[in-house]
């Protein structure tokens, strides 16, 4: 029976994590398009609650703070409320409505390296594709959720 229960509880674990699309960002300095970039490049992703966006850049080259609204508008980075120095960074999307990040790297953001995402209520329907091939990290992350889901079909197989 305890079997049984700590089968359940890797399921749950195992499905969580199965459910979040990671988003691919190649964080860098725009060469087209300047501040359109990165809206144009994700204009048809769907961001869902606990999704994961990758900012893909070398450490000391870049990095990636959070703004508010205001701040982001105007890229005025020095009232940043987080910032990020290790590239890749990973950050999950744990709550609904608009996210601000840029580089605060002199004259990054200014020169178009700032993104915006709002973030909507899981649904049931299909998420979106990353809209760029996943990186390493990224890739490790989807390997662990396919051998979550793995695991999941294992441990219902032998529960019934």
């Amino acid at each position: 029976m305890a079997t049984n229960i700590g089968i359940l509880l890797l399921l749950i674990v195992a499905s969580s994590l199965a459910q979040a699309a990671q988003h691919v960002v190649p964080w860098m300095i725009p060469t087209t398009q300047g501040s359109s970039f990165y809206s144009n490049l994700l204009a048809k992703t769907t961001f869902n609650l606990n999704d994961i966006l990758v900012f893909n850049y070398t450490t000391g080259t870049h990095n990636v703070v959070t703004l508010s609204k205001d701040d982001f508008k105007d890229c005025s980075v020095k009232n940043k409320m987080e910032t990020f120095e290790v590239g890749p960074t990973m950050i999950k999307l744990n709550r609904t409505g608009e996210y601000y990040f840029a580089c605060a790297f002199p004259a990054h953001c200014s020169l178009g390296q700032k993104l915006s995402v709002n973030v909507m209520a899981s649904s049931s329907s299909p998420e979106a594709a990353p809209a760029v091939a996943p990186s390493s990290p990224a890739s490790r992350l989807s390997v662990a959720a396919t051998f979550s889901v793995l695991l999941m079909l294992i441990a219902i197989s032998i529960l019934f």
